[in-house]
């Protein structure tokens, strides 16, 4: 029967593996964000909401419709036709519309309404792929009126699916300025903040989200996930072990907290947490590979060392074969199989 045995083994090195191997894991984490990936859903959302055709029935939208194509000269006339098609989805004929009455409004005497036919024809644009134009459309105007907190938004959905993360940081948190109870956009913010390593206002963002009373459990849980994750970031693993366990998790999102949990427990030594932790996480079907590793560097480096389910562990990490292999986990389980262990007959 075979035996195994550790080698001399400096416990610091085992240390500066799991820290290599944070490295490794933050780079591959995705930080999800809430607002949606098509820009259409806030253009639309705001169309919906701001148009009173939409919420009408198609006869009486086909009869309006006769009787405004009559008199369109009117700006009240020509906007209750561009009204009927953004109702009836037909969005090319409503922004000639919607560009007619732009053209008749005195902007000084109808500001606000000014302001709204361009929110309206900054919408269209994006429901027409036409995103570019959109955004200068936008952004005229919310300088006709700054207070438009719900234009703020439709901007920072453009951006998203742009991929301009700066701007949409900056529009939501322009809209936060004016909607500061809106926790779930808050979040958004949030997860842009630590998508763009903005560390210290991302922490600012959390804490007011985890200690909102308005806030629901999973925008809590939103939160203490980006803290948790931005704490590793800095290797500060109490902060992150502390956020970690605020995560209620009712629904079964967050896959990765097991694991996260037992890279607490072991960069601080409580290798048998850890243990079960990534044990925990292997059922889960979460990141197998990086658990064998960690799980055998625990079980080689507590003080009732069990070194043959290290050696099996760190074989499994190493000889790991699944599509999300990871080439730099198996050579650092493989340099601890190496060094460390020997095999006695």
């Amino acid at each position: 029967m075979k035996k195994f045995r550790k080698r001399k083994w400096v416990r610091i090195t085992a240390i500066f593996l799991i820290l290599t191997m944070l490295v490794t894991y933050w780079a591959g984490t995705v930080t999800s964000i809430k607002i949606s990936a098509e820009a259409t859903n806030e253009a639309m959302r705001y169309l919906a909401e701001n148009t009173e055709m939409m919420n009408k029935q198609r006869a009486s939208r086909t009869w309006n419709l006769v009787r405004g194509l009559m008199r369109t000269e009117d700006i009240d006339e020509c906007y209750l036709v561009a009204s009927i098609y953004i109702g009836s989805a037909r969005y090319e004929e409503a922004l000639t519309y919607i560009d007619k009455c732009l053209r008749m409004c005195p902007q000084d005497e109808r500001a606000d309404f000014y302001a709204e036919l361009l929110t309206k024809k900054g919408c269209l644009l994006t429901l027409l792929d036409r995103n570019e134009e959109a955004l200068r459309v936008l952004d005229q105007a919310t300088e006709k009126k700054p207070d438009a907190s719900e234009v703020y938004l439709v901007k920072a959905q453009i951006n998203f699916e742009e991929n301009d993360v700066d701007d949409m940081a900056a529009n939501t948190s322009k809209y936060l300025e004016l909607k500061p109870e809106d926790v779930d956009v808050r979040v958004t913010y949030l997860q842009t903040l630590a998508a763009m390593d903005i560390r210290d206002e991302a922490k600012i963002q959390g804490k007011m989200i985890v200690e909102s009373k308005d806030a629901k459990v999973d925008q809590k849980d939103d939160a203490y996930h980006v803290l948790a994750m931005l704490a590793l970031r800095e290797e500060d693993f109490e902060e992150a072990l502390k956020n970690l366990t605020g995560i209620k998790d009712e629904e079964g999102r967050y896959e990765d907290v097991q694991y996260d949990i037992g890279v607490c427990k072991m960069a601080s030594g409580d290798y048998e947490e850890a243990i079960d932790a990534f044990s925990k996480s292997i059922e889960n079907d979460y990141n197998k590979q990086g658990c064998y590793y960690s799980r055998g560097v625990c079980e080689f480096s507590g003080e009732e060392a069990d070194y043959e389910a290290a050696f099996h562990d760190l074989v499994a990490a190493s000889e790991y074969s699944e599509e999300d292999r990871d080439e730099e986990t198996a050579k650092l389980a493989q340099v601890i199989l190496d060094e460390a262990f020997e095999v006695v007959e």
